[in-house]
């Protein structure tokens, strides 16, 4: 739906585009914060459950800072951009809500295929505007994140080690490798196009663990190699 109303064009309405996708985006981590609180209220608690809780939190954080991005980029200006992004979001919380309760993988698994997406997006608008972003200046709500406050929250969400290798199945193919270091140092802006570079990076930081969740429901995976959920031999 978002592809379809917000096509990418290279003009100021991107940025209305990327901001309905991060409202959107930090949704699936509230829901899944909520139910698991309701699950520790009722006394249903495992090991690891503070691990993963706050990782989740940490993850919508820093989808709070891409959305605050995009707001500090003019995204949020149009009234309607403001509904439909608050619409999306309300349905789409009780819709995870509902499917984290009755099996968390099946959400996690859908996350991560919003984050595949989402990284697909962010890479192709960088390498198709390149000039302009490296032409546009750093807001300072990217400035203060990336680089002035504290890191312990955006560590925490990377939850796969910088020398993992990172295999992505691409659409079309069997697999492509997108290399095997993965630095996610906190880097120094110097135009929109770095500050672009990170929120894509990001969201790959985000399907990474998602991809750990939904195939060994363990954030950290084993061997540390990341790739695409397939599926199951019997399906």
């Amino acid at each position: 739906m978002i592809c379809v109303l917000y096509p990418v064009t290279g003009g100021p309405r991107d940025f209305a585009r990327f901001y309905v996708l991060e409202t959107v985006a930090r949704v699936p981590y509230f829901a899944y914060l909520s139910v698991r609180h309701l699950k520790e209220t009722f006394g249903k608690r495992a090991p690891g459950d503070n691990y993963r809780m706050r990782t989740h939190y940490a993850e919508a954080d820093n989808e709070l800072h891409h959305l605050l991005i995009m707001e500090a980029l003019g995204g949020n200006e149009n009234g309607l951009d403001r509904a439909l992004a608050q619409t999306m979001a309300f349905v789409y919380y009780w819709y995870v809500v509902v499917i984290y309760s009755v099996s968390e993988q099946a959400a996690y698994h859908l996350s991560e295929l919003i984050e595949d997406h989402a990284y697909s997006t962010y890479d192709k608008y960088l390498r198709e505007h390149e000039a302009a972003l490296r032409a546009a200046p750093v807001p300072p709500i990217a400035k203060k994140y990336y680089e002035d406050d504290n890191p312990f929250l955006f560590d925490l969400f990377c939850t796969v080690s910088d020398t993992a290798a990172l295999s992505q199945t691409a659409e079309g193919d069997g697999g492509v490798e997108l290399g095997s270091e993965c630095p996610r140092q906190r880097p120094t802006l110097r135009s929109l196009y770095d500050v672009f570079v990170n929120v894509r990076d990001d969201e790959r930081e985000h399907w990474k663990t998602l991809c750990n969740l939904v195939q060994f429901d363990n954030m950290e995976g084993a061997g540390g190699v990341v790739r695409s959920t397939q599926p199951s031999p019997h399906e």
